[in-house]
């Protein structure tokens, strides 16, 4: 089973996901940020199962692709498929709505702009087949202005709504830094730590190769990764091309400190792709410790190989 996307993970060495917005079963739809240009979009994921289970002929993928591209409406761009796998990803022609409280005044899409996407979910449509399977608004979906098709919003007397609380909404905190630690050992590879955090799946950082898998507590070693700003985290990703090897989430050890001086807030074995760890942080957090507790088997001997490292809180 494919790992599902999740806050934090870089699409394409381009697009990092950051939230996902109101989705259909067969697809996944995020506000992502565009890491080139510095801009938030909206990209959509299919995944190619989907698609096949609609179209299977073996050209289903390159002629849904095409249909993206030639829609005469709305303006997309469909990712290199070969660089999403295994989904197919389609970048609208506006940037998503801004989730940022200082940037809530900004213009929204024209209804033009939500037409073409909407042409462009109707020519998937007349691709895969299915009848009422696609809804077009699983494509060009969210706020957008006056534009709200032809269903019929029922108005509550006024006495009857009630002022709700907005619930804590999770979000991607990027990390400023990231250095190798250990209390008993030197440091292996540290001039690569940063690959952990770097947003390139394509890099890591990785221990040495280990006799045994280390065994004892305080016999592990670690990145550190701090935060520009006080966090409050919920849950740490990691991403990895070698699975077992077993990982805690600790708060950061004091100087000159111990294992003993950090705090468990989590654990888990990781598994192939991104594995999430849910932790139970306290609140102001300017770093976290992802502790290597054990090592995973490779061929003889062991290792771990952590290619990113991602974190989500309140």
């Amino acid at each position: 089973m494919v790992p599902s996307p999740v806050p934090g993970e870089v699409i394409a060495r381009r697009y990092r996901l950051l939230n996902r917005q109101d989705s259909a079963p067969w697809l996944t739809r995020w506000t992502a940020d565009n890491l080139s240009t510095g801009r938030h979009t909206t990209l959509t994921l299919v995944h190619v199962d989907s698609i096949h289970a609609r179209d299977p002929s073996p050209d289903a993928v390159r002629r849904f692709c095409e249909s993206a591209r030639t829609s005469s409406v709305g303006r997309v761009r469909v990712v290199d498929p070969s660089t999403t796998a295994p989904y197919v990803a389609v970048v609208g022609d506006y940037a998503a709505p801004s989730t940022h409280r200082d940037e809530t005044g900004r213009e929204k899409p024209s209804a033009a702009k939500v037409l073409g996407l909407t042409a462009v979910a109707a020519a998937f449509l007349a691709v895969l087949g299915g009848g009422g399977w696609l809804v077009s608004t699983s494509i060009a979906g969210g706020d957008y202005g006056d534009v709200r098709g032809a269903v019929a919003v029922p108005t509550l007397p006024t006495a009857q709504v009630q002022p709700v609380a907005a619930a804590p909404v999770d979000t991607p905190i990027l990390p400023s830094g990231a250095e190798i630690w250990s209390a008993v050992r030197a440091p292996d590879n540290a001039a690569d730590a940063t690959r952990a955090v770097d947003a390139d799946p394509s890099t890591s950082w990785s221990t040495d190769l280990y006799r045994a898998p280390f065994g004892d507590t305080d016999n592990g070693i670690g990145v550190v990764v701090a935060f520009a700003d006080a966090v409050d985290l919920t849950t740490v990703w990691v991403a990895t091309p070698q699975p077992g090897a077993v990982v805690e989430i600790r708060t950061p050890p004091e100087p000159d400190g111990t294992l003993a001086s950090t705090q468990l807030l989590g654990a888990g074995t990781l598994g192939a792709g991104a594995t999430d760890i849910t932790v139970d942080a306290p609140t102001g957090l300017r770093a976290v410790l992802i502790w290597v507790a054990e090592l995973a088997p490779s061929g003889t001997q062991f290792v771990a190989d952590l290619a990113e490292i991602g974190f989500t809180g309140r």
